[in-house]
């Protein structure tokens, strides 16, 4: 039994699919933010998709055996046998006390240029904490602004150096 409706229940449906005696993904919602082609693939696989309901409540004594989901428009409730939930319900950005440095936020998220720059001289962000127009949130993105941002920050750190490091594909890096 899997909660949720974005990348990481669909990808925990297709990975577990092969040993898996049986998957069902839940969602509270009638739409999925998982990419398009996750949402087919799990479709395709078989596994059973129940939307516009939650888990309301889980069931065993010393070891899990199934759990009650309720229908969020009927309110009707269903009791399902399982013996594994997985929770892919994401997360809500708590940015704490950067939230009082003086950086442009949107969202609960840090405004950046290309370069991955705040308002702020010498700060720089990258990774789900940062937004942008055209901004794609996955985690091979953030791996690539995180290379943007100190290649972007070296001069600032050391102002004899500049900002493009070279191609990685060159001989010796």
């Amino acid at each position: 039994m899997i909660f949720g409706g974005g990348d990481s229940a669909f990808d925990w449906a297709a990975a577990l699919h092969p040993i898996a005696k049986s998957i069902t993904l839940v969602h509270r919602r009638d739409s999925y933010r998982a990419h398009e082609k996750s949402v087919e693939l799990v479709k395709n696989l078989g596994v059973t998709l129940i939307t516009n309901s939650e888990i309301s409540a889980a069931h065993g004594d010393t070891t899990l055996t199934g759990v009650t989901i309720k229908h969020n428009q009927t309110q009707e409730e269903t009791h399902l046998s399982t013996t594994a939930v997985i929770a892919a319900l994401g997360f809500v950005a708590n940015i704490g006390p950067i939230e009082g440095w003086g950086l442009n936020l949107e969202k609960r998220r840090i405004v950046v240029s290309s370069s991955m720059a705040t308002n702020l001289p010498r700060i720089f962000s990258a990774g789900d904490i940062t937004t942008y127009p055209g901004k794609i949130p996955l985690i091979s993105v953030g791996f690539g602004e995180a290379g943007l941002a100190v290649n972007n920050a070296m001069p600032c750190v050391d102002d004899t150096k500049g900002v493009f490091p070279g191609h990685s594909s060159e001989e010796g890096h």
